[in-house]
């Protein structure tokens, strides 16, 4: 017999509901309701015989790398540190259809296409300051890339901000967190270390 949730239990999945809503990601939030993301989240482990379900190793490899560079570790954890990497295959598995997991696939193997062709190289082996640099050009749409490469790393990044903040550190270290709010502040002082608060 299932035991019934416990209240704390409720109010994450219900949170992690609302961000997937917010977040706006692709199919996402349409299969919301379903469940889908919830189980994606929850079986994306961060144990190392972690098993990739849709992207091959190289492709998870990759989005790992390509997620850190977007939320890399500050004073909180990265992105890496998360497993959002692992979170994404899993929402691109049971959240998307086929025709969006290709193209996720196919901006992959063209980040990897353009670092071999600028550097010699597959894009984890160059220097931490090209990558920048690329992911900058991918990122405005420009040389060596195009506007549907952009596109792809505008999923890409929601994607990331979906996985990272649906994690426990993102949504304790990262943002702020009371489990049970307090009252209303209509003038509360907000300085340059304010952190955001996460959805209850």
């Amino acid at each position: 017999m299932l035991k019934p949730l416990d209240p704390r239990a409720r109010q994450r999945r219900s949170a992690l509901l609302r961000l997937g809503a917010l977040c706006g990601v692709t199919g996402l939030s349409a299969l919301a309701s379903s469940g889908d993301v919830l189980a994606a989240v929850a079986a994306a482990g961060k144990g190392p015989a972690y098993e990739p379900v849709l992207l091959t190793r190289d492709e998870l490899l990759l989005t790992g790398v390509l997620a850190e560079l977007i939320i890399p570790r500050t004073d909180t954890p990265g992105a890496m540190d998360v497993g959002a990497h692992r979170t994404i295959d899993h929402l691109l598995k049971v959240c998307a259809l086929a025709p969006e997991q290709a193209r996720f696939k196919a901006g992959l193997a063209r980040i990897e296409a353009v670092a071999q062709a600028q550097g010699g190289k597959r894009f984890k082996a160059l220097p931490a300051a090209r990558q920048v640099a690329l992911l900058r050009a991918l990122d405005a749409g420009s040389a060596p890339f195009e506007g549907e490469d952009q596109g792809f790393f505008r999923q890409l990044k929601g994607y990331v901000a979906f996985a990272y903040y649906t994690s426990e550190a993102g949504a304790t270290r990262e943002l702020a967190y009371l489990p049970i709010p307090g009252g209303f502040q209509g003038n509360y002082k907000l300085t340059r270390s304010s952190r955001g608060w996460a959805i209850q």
